[in-house]
């Protein structure tokens, strides 16, 4: 189906040759006066100028609309198209010019061709710009949408005509490239549909195990916005460096025109996840042998995490003196935008309060993303207290929404009090089953069965 723009494009050209046709039809054999002057050839021209544009316009819409689209999946270039116009409207007008006015062509360009000469030598710079537009696009060098760095030129493509190829470079600055330039230098294409790869290197203290960083630095990179999922990120040891042993993260994206933001996320997450597991960045021996660690950032108090424990409802039962013995052993961890806090099917012996920033809780899903956001939790919510509480393995996958401080309470923190106060084991579980009402129609009379289950499950994991 034709859109109504291509159908305005078709309809006034013909409508106009059609009436002046009419004009020019009764007086075929006849002279049309306007004053002193017989105008009849002149409509005919204009009629069959006007034919012209229609027949061209109708060839370049089913030609590049309709069966270049069906046959290739791809939009025609503009510069093609043009090209294909110019040259059918200078055969066509050339040919009725000739005809309506008995106007010999030939002998015309017999007598310009010394002017012709002249013109192309002076043009030489304009038709090779032509002619390289034409080349690449018949080769499919690049589309728009494509990102492309050619000596000094990096951008996206957004414009090819005739003449130059226009970008768009990271800067937000319009580049134009003359096609005789792009046609003579070396290119280098990520196109926009392709999975293209990237990598950023890290130093890393020599003490560290390799398989430690590796593991570290592949879940810091993998959940970053803009990372392709089909092909997951990997970490891998790149060199050994005087200071340092130089780890790289390769990973692969969609649109190679993110680049920036997506290093920078993967550097920031990267940061955060060293600094979790207290895996130190290679310094120069010089600095590294008079450097003092800064002081900590994000510090939370111990009477923050003590507030913040004793809101949390599963702990309500606990005696003033247990929250504070589990403030003590809690853990502060700092987790950057993208990363993943906890994944869907892993062990785990501990949960996990937000303190600040919000997570999403993500299921696994075989759409382009690879997942399901099924929840957002902000500042005081609770996840993964099924593992600390039964030792069942992750249901789903946590992902930090933007920068966030969490709270981590472990198995080990836990224990003790439940060793010393079994009653309790029946209070947390009875506030979990009226938190997963909360969350899901329950019958009423699975409601003590379920209590009933948690119960048993928590006595046995933890030997009460």
């Amino acid at each position: 189906m034709l859109r109504s723009v291509d159908r305005s494009r078709l309809f006034y050209p013909l409508f106009v040759s059609i009436l002046l046709f009419a004009v020019y039809w009764p007086f075929r054999h006849e002279p049309l006066m306007v004053g002193d002057v017989n105008v009849r050839d002149y409509v005919l021209f204009a009629a069959d100028a006007a034919l012209i544009f229609f027949s061209v316009r109708f060839i370049d819409t089913i030609v590049f609309d309709l069966l270049f689209s069906r046959r290739r999946n791809v939009v025609a270039p503009q510069l093609l198209r043009g090209i294909a116009a110019f040259v059918l409207y200078i055969v066509l007008f050339t040919a009725t010019f000739s005809s309506v006015f008995n106007v010999d062509v030939k002998s015309f360009l017999t007598g310009t061709t010394i002017v012709a000469a002249v013109l192309a030598l002076a043009l030489q710079d304009t038709l090779g710009n032509l002619f390289s537009g034409i080349a690449m696009h018949t080769e499919d060098t690049y589309e728009v949408g494509d990102v492309m760095h050619s000596g000094d030129f990096f951008g996206v493509v957004e414009r090819v005509s005739w003449r130059a190829t226009r970008l768009r470079g990271f800067n937000n600055q319009n580049l134009v490239v003359p096609n005789s330039l792009l046609a003579r230098e070396r290119i280098e294409l990520f196109p926009r549909d392709n999975l293209n790869a990237r990598t950023i290197q890290f130093g890393i203290d020599y003490h560290i195990a390799p398989a430690t960083v590796i593991s570290v630095l592949t879940q810091a990179a993998t959940h970053v916005e803009g990372v392709a999922r089909e092909l997951p990120a990997l970490a891998r040891v790149a060199s050994f460096a005087d200071s340092a042993v130089v780890y790289e993260i390769k990973y692969f994206m969609r649109d190679y025109s993110m680049r920036d933001r997506i290093d920078a996320e993967i550097r920031k997450a990267v940061w955060y996840a060293l600094k979790r597991n207290e895996i130190p960045f290679a310094y120069p021996v010089r600095v590294h042998q008079d450097y003092v660690a800064p002081k900590a950032l994000h510090e939370v108090t111990i009477d923050q995490i003590l507030e913040r424990l004793q809101a949390v409802d599963v702990l309500s039962p606990l005696s003033s003196r247990a929250h504070e013995s589990l403030a003590a052993q809690t853990k502060v961890h700092f987790y950057s935008k993208g990363e993943a806090i906890i994944h869907h099917g892993t062990a785990g012996e501990s949960m996990f309060v937000v303190h600040s920033g919000s997570v999403v809780v993500r299921l696994p899903d075989t759409d382009a993303t690879g997942w399901q956001q099924i929840a957002q939790l902000g500042p005081g919510s609770v996840f993964g207290e099924m593992a600390l509480l039964t030792g069942e393995v992750r249901s789903a996958d946590v992902v930090a929404a933007d920068d966030v401080v969490t709270l981590e309470i472990a198995k080990e923190s836990l224990q003790p009090i439940l060793h010393g106060h079994p009653e309790l084991a029946k209070a947390i579980s009875h506030k979990m089953v009226e938190r997963r009402q909360h969350l899901e129609t329950l019958q009423a009379a699975d409601i003590e069965e379920e209590e009933l289950t948690l119960i048993s499950k928590i006595k046995s994991y933890f030997g009460v």
